[in-house]
């Protein structure tokens, strides 16, 4: 996998705007709901894995967030 170079302001910037989002979806779905919301989850596993690839690490809630919704799908 590329390491992908990420300036500090702009992986900060990434992580909260990532947090916003999955604090939204924590506090307004229900589990069974989580799966309409695909294609927003999508964008989220892709977010991580470019902080990822950029030594950026993510608030525990948004793995919460993205936990309950691969546990929804099963």
């Amino acid at each position: 996998m590329k390491r992908y170079e990420l300036s500090r302001e702009d992986g900060k910037l990434i992580c909260s705007l990532l947090l916003e989002f999955a604090t939204e979806l924590d506090l307004h779905y229900n589990d069974g709901d989580l799966n309409a919301l695909t294609p927003s989850f999508a964008i989220i596993k892709d977010a991580l894995a470019l902080l990822k690839r950029a030594n950026f690490e993510v608030h525990p809630d948004v793995i919460n967030i993205l936990t309950r919704y691969n546990k929804s799908r099963q």
